[in-house]
C-alpha cells in the first residue's frame, strides 16, 4: 500500500509541475488526487496510531506522509489556479 501511495504522490506532483491544457482533465485529476490523498491520509493516520500503540516496532508514518504530500500538491494546483486567474476574477493588483 505504501508503494501505491508513493506513486500516487509522485503522479500528483507531476500534475502540478506539468499541468494539462484541458480544464476538464485538470478538474478530474484534482478530484481523483483529492480523494486518494484524503484516503491515504486517514488510513495512514489510523494505521500509525494503531501500530504505535499495539506494535510499536512496526509503526510507519509513510502512508500518512504520502497522503499529506498528495493533498499538498492539490493545494498547489489550487493556488496556481487562483494566481493565474482561472476563477473568473483577476487577482487584485495596484493601480
Amino acid at each position: 500500500m505504501t508503494f501505491v501511495a508513493f506513486i500516487t504522490a509522485l503522479a500528483a506532483w507531476f500534475t502540478v509541475l506539468r499541468p494539462s491544457d484541458s480544464d476538464a482533465v485538470r478538474v478530474v485529476w484534482m478530484v481523483v488526487f483529492l480523494l486518494l490523498g484524503a484516503l491515504f491520509t486517514l488510513a495512514g493516520g489510523f494505521a500509525y496510531w494503531w501500530d504505535s500503540g499495539m506494535q510499536a516496532s512496526k509503526a510507519s508514518p509513510w502512508l500518512l506522509i504520502c497522503g499529506l504530500l498528495t493533498l499538498a500538491s492539490q493545494a498547489g494546483n489550487l493556488l496556481r489556479a487562483v494566481f493565474e486567474g482561472e476563477g473568473g476574477t483577476g487577482w487584485p493588483e495596484r493601480r
